[in-house]
């Protein structure tokens, strides 16, 4: 009952820090768009304030203008889905040189929802965070606590546990790299047995996206991945440029205990 608590409290803030986050935004004023790049950030259900700070403080200094806009908590998914459309209009993404993008789980439906409406011609690179335990928690979550799931997230939650996903998008033009994620939350740890009851957990990095480039694995979990950037830095970039990441990273799975908390941390 203790960890049922703590982990009621640890939504429950979640929940009042993502309700106060807002578009963050970073833009070299006296740069054309046709001259620059733009950074699209999309966040999923742990996009919170802290996170978009720590997103902020890494990318605003890499000479691209950087765009991290609040659109997922709104009453339904197509709602969400019309928010990222509205941004993309108001902040003409079509007018930049190139986009480059991060995509988080319910980020990257938003994000393939948004490009079977309106193709982007200018994008050339996606590095999606990929989560083989995060990704089943929707289902979990409205299996085991789905009260709770809604009262932090709203229809959203239930809409995308249900959501039949859009199809991942492909160009000549464009790379798409993947951040596997090789630890639980403390949440999906809680969550464990209705996860392993969908069916075994899938981490070879082909089998995951097919239609992928590159990948690498890391002993993060999905929180993690919104502030650990001396991590992830420096391999997003390496991918934003050349199509790959660094050739020294793993691209198999790092060890089989995904929801041991003791299993160590990047330093």
């Amino acid at each position: 009952m203790t960890q049922l608590r703590w982990i009621v409290f640890g939504v429950l803030l979640s929940f009042a820090l993502q309700a106060e986050a807002k578009h963050f935004i970073h833009i070299q004023e006296h740069v054309p768009a046709d001259q620059k790049t733009a950074v699209l950030i999309l966040n999923g259900f742990g996009g919170t304030r802290k996170g978009c700070k720590a997103q902020m403080a890494f990318w605003a200094n890499r000479g691209m203008d950087v765009f991290i806009p609040d659109v997922l908590l709104r009453s339904s998914l197509t709602e969400s889905s019309e928010a990222l459309e509205a941004f993309v209009e108001a902040r003409h993404l079509e007018a930049y040189r190139e986009v480059k993008a991060i995509c988080y789980i319910a980020g990257a439906y938003l994000l393939h929802t948004q490009l079977e409406a309106h193709p982007m011609a200018n994008l050339t690179r996606i590095v999606y965070d990929r989560s083989p335990t995060q990704e089943r928690a929707p289902q979990t979550a409205m299996e085991r606590i789905p009260k709770l799931g809604m009262l932090k997230l709203g229809k959203v939650l239930r809409d995308l546990s249900v959501a039949t996903w859009p199809e991942v998008p492909e160009s000549d033009r464009l790379k798409k790299g993947l951040a596997i994620e090789n630890r639980a939350t403390p949440l999906m740890r809680f969550l464990q047995d209705e996860a392993k009851a969908m069916g075994p957990l899938v981490y070879d990095w082909q089998t995951i996206d097919p239609t992928a480039h590159d990948a690498f694995h890391v002993a993060l979990d999905h929180d993690m991945m919104y502030v650990r950037w001396d991590v992830l830095g420096e391999p997003f970039l390496h991918f934003f440029e050349h199509g790959v990441f660094p050739a020294e990273l793993p691209r198999n799975r790092i060890h089989n205990r995904p929801f041991d908390p003791k299993y160590p941390l990047p330093e």
